[in-house]
């Protein structure tokens, strides 16, 4: 008897699974948008965010162009520091 209360505690109620789902898309997401700005791959994205906001008359850098700007910056501004 013990173990049915146990299973019935256990197993999600219909309609719960639903809300479970979606806080672990939601917790997902977030954790996909830390990874993406610790590795830098969201830079690009929050370029073409303030470009288009501080000038919306014309277009912003293609990402290739933007990480060759990025990368020749980089090599023009080397800093003696590991991180």
């Amino acid at each position: 008897m013990v173990s049915a209360n146990r299973k019935q505690s256990v197993d999600p109620k219909p309609g719960e699974s639903a809300g479970v789902l979606l806080r672990f898309r939601i917790r997902l997401a977030h954790a996909r948008a830390l990874w993406r700005d610790f590795t830098g791959e969201s830079a690009y994205d929050r370029y073409v965010e303030r470009h288009r906001r501080d000038h919306p008359d014309h277009e912003p850098m293609s990402a290739r162009e933007w990480w060759r700007a990025k990368a020749d910056f980089d090599d023009a501004n080397v800093q003696a520091r590991c991180c």
